[in-house]
């Protein structure tokens, strides 16, 4: 990792770079809801476009009884995790008293988090959300802006130019002397070397732009989705990481698990988003990861793993693969697989219908769906006579797991009911120091669950959207789906 800390250390002087896709693709903002001790909240970080950036941090409490919060950010791991600065007040909303809102410096990039502490009727409280930091966009020079940069440089250079030439020439006349011929001369050659000085600094000014460029393009290059490849040796899925610059700087061995699995791979036939597997390949020895193939229908899948490093920091692999029909094994542990219609372009779906009988509904509001609008997901599950199903069981530590994709898979995210971060940072944050939030604050489930699902997420751009839910009903996965219009 020692070129990747100089790597990074090294971003914390660029003020910005590409848009980065972590353990999301095109979906950066951090969604929370859980307790932070007897209050319920509902947290969302909006990361910045840019590093060094201002976040924007939103928080609901679920009753009015929070009198104050302060927010404060700090390194997911290691020794800054045990110092904190000093935290600043969110602002109470005057329309809802019940929403509070701050900005936070995000000075550096990796895995943060952002600590909040709150003060209300029913005692102080503590919540820590992890937040993978990293920049979404290059923030091109107004036209202005550089047009009066350059007249400024402009003319810097011709003063300079000038006063040389000028003291040169003059400065050893008394006041009022003629010239003499070999001043003037003087005063020449001063001005031509002056020039070509000028010239030079520009150069080299221009070169180390070129240069911090290249730097910025090689961090951006970090940061973005690393690609993947997969292969099938007869019945045999093999994916490799092979972003060159990911693998010099991720060590495979070092991974951590999140839910139970290194990697969690996400097969999607495109482009009708018509079949999801959710499989879980081991790690081997040789850095590839290795799965024998269920029964697979042929077609063209897009691919996205999800993997968490061991500071918390959270990747997603991406890539694609054409398979032809695989008469595999039977699906067993964790592993899944949903099918559907083609998505729907001018339709959304409130009830999926499973295997069984049973079905789905996605409960939600009357009103349109709008971009970059933080809102609660929910979802209730019913038996086959139509009534709340009391069979649902934890799948992989959680009462349900969503992924939320749109039609032109350019947005994917793998979300659950605690919200968007992984089980894994989660779980380092509960144990980072002051602010820590413990795992009871998740409320992971241990027994049967209800029927009643709900999950935060936050469309990040217009568009066509499918989500896929999947939860455990009876010791059986079950993936139920959904159409969905952003405006």
């Amino acid at each position: 990792m020692r070129k990747a800390r100089i790597i990074l250390a090294v971003a914390t002087l660029i003020a910005a770079f590409t848009r980065t896709a972590t353990a999301h693709v095109g979906s950066p903002d951090v969604f929370y809801e859980g307790d932070a001790g007897p209050y319920h909240l509902f947290v969302t970080v909006r990361v910045p476009q840019v590093i060094p950036g201002l976040a924007e941090v939103e928080v609901r409490t679920g009753a009015n009884n929070v009198q104050a919060i302060t927010t404060a950010v700090s390194r997911l791991t290691g020794p800054g995790s045990k110092y904190l600065p000093v935290p600043d007040l969110a602002v109470r909303s005057t329309a809802d008293p019940r929403s509070f809102s701050a900005h936070l410096w995000l000075m550096e990039l990796g895995s943060l988090r952002v600590l909040l502490n709150i003060k209300g009727a029913l005692g102080p409280a503590q919540l820590s959300v992890p937040v993978p930091s990293f920049g979404q966009t290059a923030l091109p020079m107004p036209k202005a802006l550089g047009a009066l940069l350059l007249v400024l440089m402009i003319g810097l250079a011709l003063g300079a130019i000038a006063i040389v030439a000028a003291a040169a020439r003059e400065a050893g006349l008394a006041p009022g002397s003629e010239m003499p011929p070999e001043y003037r001369k003087r005063g020449l050659r001063a001005m031509t070397i002056m020039t070509i000085l000028v010239v030079l600094i520009g150069w080299g000014g221009l070169s180390w732009w070129d240069a911090d460029a290249a730097a910025h393009a090689r961090l951006a290059g970090f940061f973005k989705s690393p690609r993947c490849a997969a292969t099938v040796v007869g019945k045999l899925l093999v994916v490799r990481p092979s972003d060159p610059l990911w693998l010099e700087n991720e060590k495979i061995e070092e991974l951590v698990p999140d839910h139970g699995h290194i990697m969690h791979l996400f097969l999607v036939r495109a482009p009708g988003l018509d079949r999801l597997w959710h499989l879980h390949p081991l790690r081997t020895d040789h850095g590839t990861f290795e799965l024998k193939l269920p029964t697979v229908e042929a077609g063209h899948y897009a691919i996205f793993a999800d993997l968490v490093d061991k500071y918390g920091f959270p990747w997603t692999l991406v890539g694609a693969i054409d398979l032809p029909d695989v008469a595999g094994q039977p699906l067993s542990g964790d592993d899944s697989f949903g099918s559907t219609g083609a998505i729907q372009r001018t339709t959304a779906g409130d009830v999926s219908l499973l295997a069984d009988g049973a079905k789905v509904i996605w409960k939600r509001d009357a009103q349109p769906l709008k971009a970059n609008v933080p809102m609660t997901l929910k979802f209730q599950v019913l038996d086959q006579s139509g009534a709340p199903a009391g069979d649902l069981e934890p799948y992989m530590g959680m009462a349900a797991h969503a992924e939320v994709l749109r039609d032109d898979l350019s947005v994917f995210a793998h979300i659950h009911p605690s919200g968007s971060a992984s089980m894994a940072a989660m779980m380092m944050a509960s144990t980072a120091g002051p602010g820590g939030m413990s795992m009871a604050a998740m409320k992971l489930p241990t027994e049967k669950i209800t029927p009643d699902l709900s999950i935060p997420y936050g469309f990040p751009q217009p568009g066509r959207y499918r989500i896929f839910l999947q939860f455990k009903r009876a010791d059986r996965v079950e993936t139920a789906s959904f159409d969905a219009h952003v405006e």
